[in-house]
């Protein structure tokens, strides 16, 4: 039995409407200082626990999908994911689909869809500092697949459980083995009479929107890594 969608605790609502009002008036990211900045992706992880919070809280119940094919969603978001990596020294190595004769199309969930995505990217990528993650898109006549392989095996219990979530309201499953994770999207033949169709944003729009996936599941957690590894090689240094 599904279980039916409920209101977030009002701690979380609280939570979130303090981080909406900082946002609203945090300056734009490209003008902050280094401070700024560092304590602006701070609150991005922050957002970004709340979103899977919800995401987990929710597991197993319906949520609204639209009908639109996640390959071009998918590679825009992780053109992104790629181009902000590479500014904090984190390879990405993306296989793009090779579309099948007949177009993939889907009901889809864009956001978990997405969060599902750069959740297993951060957890490689944090798994193995700075080493090359591969990710690759591949398109079947029943499914579409997304896996990450990193160097090292890595297990983010929270970033697998969102992508199992993911999956299973996809009608796709979960997959691991050693250091490569992925999930699957199922595809559907024609959509509902009543669907909405869906529209991607390109990868310079996902850049521009601060709290896209891609940052609050991704980016933030990369810098604060990053931040926090210079300031423990800082305090070795001046200890030695």
């Amino acid at each position: 039995m599904q279980k039916k969608f409920t209101h977030p605790p009002v701690g979380e609502g609280t939570q979130r409407e303090r981080l909406a009002a900082y946002f609203l008036a945090a300056p734009p990211y490209n003008e902050q200082t280094p401070e700024q900045r560092a304590e602006y992706c701070q609150k991005l992880t922050e957002l970004g626990q709340v979103e899977t919070r919800e995401i987990l809280d929710a597991a197993g119940s319906n949520r609204p999908l639209v009908w639109g094919n996640p390959v071009p969603h998918l590679q825009n978001l992780l053109t992104a994911a790629q181009h902000l990596a590479a500014g904090l020294g984190y390879p990405l190595l993306l296989f793009p689909a090779k579309e099948t004769v007949i177009r993939f199309h889907t009901m889809l969930h864009p956001r978990l869809l997405s969060l599902a995505t750069v959740g297993l990217l951060r957890a490689a990528c944090i798994a193995a500092p700075k080493r090359p993650v591969w990710v690759r898109l591949r398109e079947q006549d029943s499914c579409l697949t997304i896996t990450v392989t990193a160097e090292t095996p890595f297990d983010d219990a929270e970033a697998i459980a969102v992508a199992k979530e993911c999956a299973r309201l996809h009608g796709g499953s979960l997959a691991q083995c050693e250091n490569t994770i992925g999930f699957s999207c199922g595809r559907v033949s024609s959509p509902p009479p009543d669907a909405h169709h869906y529209q991607c944003s390109t990868a310079q729009e996902l850049l521009r929107d601060t709290l896209s996936p891609v940052w609050t599941g991704f980016y933030g957690w990369l810098y604060s890594d990053v931040s926090f590894s210079s300031n423990m090689n800082s305090e070795s240094n001046e200890e030695s």
